[in-house]
């Protein structure tokens, strides 16, 4: 135990002469801010063959946004919702913003997934744990659904 305090103080006590020593060098050492740049020293111009000049507009209809398909993998293991692309839509939407918002008929498919399928759907998101709160967002969801009004 000695050792250690000892081991610890002279630790604490070289970075602390070493702190002092290396304010003292910065002290004496002219400011860099004030000094001007030198004469050899010049800013990088490459050429630009469109300098100034604005790009023509694209013709009408030329732009289709793609749609976003999932993955056929993705799609396999989500047969059971109906909508695949709105299922995955929602796990990347819940990936990004870090709120769980699935819908009912998602969290049914994604709680009858099976192992191999949790690793084709989560694993693209590289996060181990999300998974776990998609998991338990369903499983709450589920569970959380109105009790039958007694008759």
């Amino acid at each position: 135990m000695k050792t250690l305090t000892i081991l610890v103080a002279m630790i604490l006590l070289t970075c602390c002469v070493t702190s002092q020593i290396s304010a003292r060098f910065w002290e004496s050492t002219p400011s860099l801010r004030n000094e001007e740049l030198q004469w050899w020293y010049h800013k990088p111009r490459f050429p630009s063959p469109s300098a100034g000049k604005a790009l023509p507009p694209l013709p009408a209809g030329y732009f289709h946004p793609v749609p976003f398909n999932p993955p056929p993998e993705v799609a396999k293991c989500l047969s059971d919702c109906k909508e695949v692309k709105t299922c995955f839509a929602d796990i990347r939407k819940t990936y990004f913003t870090r709120k769980p918002a699935i819908g009912s008929n998602c969290c049914d498919a994604i709680e009858k997934m099976k192992d191999d399928c949790e690793k084709t759907v989560f694993g693209s998101f590289h996060n181990r744990f999300f998974n776990g709160l998609v998991k338990r967002h369903c499983s709450n969801k589920v569970g959380s659904s109105p009790a039958p009004s007694p008759a």
